[in-house]
């Protein structure tokens, strides 16, 4: 991982929005910049860190020991089930505030991928989870592989991510460079 490293020249953006009860999508087009930013952003934490990998990228550094994260409690759907693994993560927030990684939308559509209904599954749960961050004072970083199109993002299969003004949009641009988006 170090002889791909990144250097965000504006990751001060990012610190400063990441406060208390507040969810965050990141846009990415590229994944392993993706990591390299959730690395950093973990090394500069405070709070425990829980982080559900529905992509096992992250995890495959995790696996590997090229990454190495104290405090850190790795959720996967290799070991449990999407509607396992949130009552566990509501559990936790609920007893201290975490930062809490869900990476990412994709995955998750891909695990729902038989459910019918997996548009309005995935909106109930990423809403419920941003909904007990805000109660519990911890931080939601939600990932999602996507591009603009005129003025909506779209995932890769084509879906659009329903978004909130009270949401705060990061993209990860030229692998190196964070910009928010209004």
């Amino acid at each position: 991982m170090d002889k791909n490293h990144t250097t965000f020249e504006n990751f001060q953006l990012l610190e400063e929005n990441l406060v208390s009860s507040s969810s965050n999508l990141l846009f990415y087009e590229n994944a392993f910049s993706k990591i390299q930013l959730i690395k950093e952003i973990i090394s500069k934490q405070t709070l425990p860190v829980l982080y559900v990998d529905l992509d096992l990228l992250f995890f495959g550094y995790v696996k590997s020991e090229l990454l190495a994260i104290p405090n850190l409690t790795l959720f996967t759907t290799l070991e449990s089930k999407v509607n396992e693994i949130l009552p566990k993560i509501f559990t936790k927030i609920s007893e201290k505030p975490h930062l809490v990684i869900f990476d990412s939308i994709n995955g998750l559509y891909n695990t729902l991928s038989n459910d019918a209904d997996s548009g309005r599954t995935v909106n109930s749960m990423l809403m419920l989870l941003a909904r007990n961050v805000a109660f519990s004072n911890s931080i939601l970083i939600i990932s999602a592989l996507a591009t603009k199109k005129e003025n909506d993002w779209i995932l890769s299969n084509g879906r659009q991510i329903l978004e909130n003004e009270n949401v705060k949009k990061f993209v990860i641009a030229d692998r190196s460079k964070i910009l928010i988006e209004n």
